[in-house]
């Protein structure tokens, strides 16, 4: 088994489909759609498919509600953290949260 520490993890929820009006068919499909466009999505970022989960979520008592548990499935995903110089590592990571764009520089402060 790899060390985790040598990888940095993302964890997100699947979204809930919106058309009520799908039969049981078509809601397999279609959330097997999103499952498969989300991990395309996340690889081509570097991200690789890891894991789906299921957990539950307790939902305190209120004054009108009873306690209840909510439902939701998180999709996991890994890459491998860079190695070698820290100027390097910098580098890499602001190129992989903002694409290959150029950042703007500030500039230094003055008074106006």
């Amino acid at each position: 088994m790899e060390n985790i520490v040598n990888h940095d993890y993302k964890v997100e929820p699947i979204p809930n489909l919106s058309n009520k009006l799908l039969n049981s068919r078509s809601i397999h499909v279609r959330s097997a759609e999103m499952v498969q466009k989300k991990i395309e999505n996340e690889s081509k970022a570097g991200w690789e498919f890891l894991d789906i989960k299921t957990i539950r979520i307790p939902i305190r008592r209120t004054f009108l509600r009873s306690a209840t548990e909510k439902t939701v499935s998180l999709i996991i995903f890994r890459r491998s953290k860079p190695t070698g110089n820290p100027e390097t590592i910098l580098k890499q990571d602001s190129i992989g949260q903002f694409g290959a764009e150029i950042l703007p520089s500030l500039g230094p402060a003055t008074k106006d």
